[in-house]
């Protein structure tokens, strides 16, 4: 039992991801999504370092995280610990059992940049942040390695006896929630609108970690559309922020 899919956003090697692919099949992960890559992975070198793997993967190329995340419904993002003390993070070990309870088979994980990592508005979509432990020293790994040490601890751990939990909700369903905080917030005044994503990524965060579901979407979309009318409603009473919401 492995996870949906491995995301790769923007990798820029063709060993790393023939090497990802390899890994994908050594463990049972069915597809790879490729996220703007800089070789495409029927590239002879990719080919080599997959020594075969892309036989046994469906493997796809999008334009975005969105686009290639949509499917899935839950996001698993790994970090280095090189600038990312300000996150809630978790072990390999801790994130597993998340998986587990979210549904494993509809999860995916996401790889950023060779060098960059992943930019900050990609690590806000995803719902769970893990950080591979090393030695403060020297805390960033090769891109191959980091897959094969995620995807190895979960297939290890894995068992066919995992708890039954509500699934969560697909990643398009969230983000067109989270537009319509957004938009709902700035109406009523809660947002600051020169910095609105400083509440929405609390709140982004804040549904990763509960594995939103599809109802609460809908339940959390209807108290959306009351505040809407609200506003609509009584104009001028919503002007601004009535306190410091942080």
């Amino acid at each position: 039992m492995s996870v949906g899919a491995l995301i790769l956003v923007e990798p820029s090697l063709a060993g790393n991801i023939g090497a990802a692919m390899r890994v994908a099949a050594n463990f049972g992960v069915p597809r790879i999504e490729l996220v703007r890559p800089a070789v495409e992975a029927d590239d002879p070198e990719v080919l080599r370092w997959a020594c075969g793997a892309d036989r046994q993967l469906v493997c796809r190329r999008w334009r975005s995280l969105a686009e290639a995340a949509a499917q899935y419904r839950t996001l698993a993002a790994s970090a280095s610990g090189r600038g990312r003390l300000n996150l809630p993070v978790l072990s390999p070990r801790e994130a597993v059992s998340h998986l587990f309870e979210r549904g494993l088979t509809q999860a995916a994980l996401v790889f950023g940049n060779e060098t960059r990592g992943l930019a900050r508005d990609d690590l806000d979509r995803c719902d769970l942040v893990i950080r591979i432990p090393t030695v403060p020293e020297f805390p960033v790994l090769n891109l191959a390695q980091a897959v094969a040490v995620l995807v190895a601890e979960i297939h290890l751990t894995a068992t066919d006896e995992t708890q039954a939990a509500p699934e969560p909700a697909a990643q398009d369903e969230v983000e067109a929630l989270m537009q319509h905080l957004r938009d709902s917030l700035l109406t009523i005044g809660f947002l600051d609108p020169k910095s609105p994503q400083r509440i929405l990524r609390k709140l982004r965060r804040l549904f990763g970690r509960a594995g939103i579901t599809d109802n609460e979407v809908k339940i959390l979309r209807g108290i959306c559309r009351q505040m809407d009318w609200a506003a609509q409603a009584q104009p001028g009473r919503f002007d601004g922020p009535d306190g410091d919401h942080r």
